[in-house]
């Protein structure tokens, strides 16, 4: 079943392709990643935010996810950015960010966004570099949600391994979910989910 696709939001879609086509002709070390659960998949561009503001420590995020559930189609693409560093912490290789996530969301009729603020953390042992356990959480209250949309998070946990210096499979648990206006949530997907992120 096909759903309708607003004019902002395809506005969006190719301000995001653009986006993925000027970054991909950059230097390397953006990273493509690809996420599946059983109802949904998510795809993704992250990158060195000095790209974009010079001598900035920190990404670029853009994301496109889907869920498709006996007929219902819904979807949210977004685009963010961390300022991240390092903690500080003598035992634990320990990176934390945070920053602001612009996302529209849609699905059978009901189409908005919002801007949520987010953090995110990264952690490796010490001589166990290559396994990692993160996770993020991103909220936007009415009072920054726009449309249809009433709010908005995404929130999520993730352990990863890293195959060599430019792929990694991961697995982990998120949930996606944004209130409607006088009606019921939405939820984009929650539970399980794995993936691989190949770097360039």
């Amino acid at each position: 079943m096909m759903f309708p696709v607003s004019q902002s939001f395809r506005r969006l879609a190719r301000i995001s392709a653009a986006g993925l086509v000027l970054t991909a002709g950059a230097a390397q070390a953006e990273t493509v990643d690809f996420g599946l659960s059983n109802d949904s998949f998510r795809f993704g561009l992250t990158g060195p935010l000095s790209r974009l503001i010079g001598g900035a420590q920190g990404q670029y995020d853009l994301g496109y996810l889907q869920h498709r559930d006996h007929g219902d189609d819904s979807y949210a693409v977004h685009a963010g950015f961390l300022v991240s560093g390092d903690a500080g912490l003598r035992d634990l290789n320990l990176t934390i960010g945070a920053g602001l996530r612009g996302v529209y969301v849609g699905g059978d009729g009901d189409n908005g966004g919002a801007i949520a603020p987010g953090l995110r953390f990264d952690a490796r042992l010490p001589g166990y570099e290559r396994l990692g356990l993160g996770g993020y959480a991103y909220y936007a209250p009415s009072v920054v949600s726009f449309g249809d949309i009433d709010d908005y998070r995404d929130i999520g946990v993730v352990l990863s391994y890293e195959l060599n210096r430019n792929a990694a499979v991961y697995v982990g648990a998120r949930n996606v979910k944004f209130g409607v206006e006088h009606g019921r949530d939405v939820t984009l997907d929650t539970g399980l989910y794995g993936g691989i992120a190949l770097t360039f």
